[in-house]
């Protein structure tokens, strides 16, 4: 799942990254990258997708994401 903003460039995607982690992949402007990993291997793909697209709608892409992500109770870390 990934969505694009309609009024920007910003870009929110989930991944499956190597091990089964999951990772929120945003990217604004395609120069400016940030990947969340998803702490709960548990969390529900669905719950994540309604987070993306509830923060690909709001003026600050980013903190809507991890706004909706914290209201659905989804521990989020900034990857390394």
């Amino acid at each position: 799942m990934a969505y694009h903003a309609k009024n920007s460039s910003d870009f929110v995607g989930l991944r499956t990254a190597y091990g089964g982690r999951k990772q929120v992949v945003y990217d604004a402007h395609g120069d400016r990258r940030v990947i969340l990993d998803i702490c709960d291997p548990t969390a529900s793909e669905a719950k994540i997708d309604e987070a993306l697209k509830e923060g690909i709608n709001t003026s600050n892409v980013l903190r809507g994401v991890i706004t909706a992500l914290k209201a659905r109770d989804i521990p989020i870390d900034i990857a390394s």
